[in-house]
């Protein structure tokens, strides 16, 4: 089988984007929490729902949604709303799944593993010899 560096970098970047894809996934820190739902990514109609409910909601001072990734970022005022609330209030509606929800950490270690998985195979190609079988 013939490997190419470029070859073996596009697999590890296909690999590492499409998991990057339609999850749930969250990140908080007080009066700040960062979502990713399935449910907005690409879909304008979705977000701009998303949008709506979440500034109805007392205590919600901004929001910023990215629907080529899905991805929400929700200020808020946690005397007002905590962010237990909010994830409530989000699941029921339909735009979140804890249970199914990644952190941070768990997002790193999960990257980390495909990059080294990608460097492994780029330095046993170059030890190999690029193109031989």
């Amino acid at each position: 089988m013939t490997y190419d560096i470029l070859s073996v970098l596009s697999f590890g970047l296909i690999a590492v984007v499409s998991w990057l894809y339609m999850k749930y996934y969250i990140h908080y820190v007080p009066g700040r929490m960062r979502i990713e739902s399935p449910l907005l990514h690409d879909n304008s109609p979705k977000a701009k729902e998303f949008e709506t409910l979440m500034k109805g909601l007392k205590g919600i001072s901004t929001i910023e949604i990215h629907n080529a990734t899905g991805s929400a970022v929700i200020h808020f005022d946690e005397k007002k709303i905590n962010c237990e609330q909010i994830i409530g209030i989000l699941e029921k509606n339909g735009y979140f799944r804890l249970n199914e929800a990644e952190t941070c950490d768990e997002r790193i270690e999960k990257t980390t593993e495909n990059i080294l998985e990608v460097a492994e195979k780029v330095i046993g190609a170059v030890e190999g010899g690029i193109g031989e079988e």
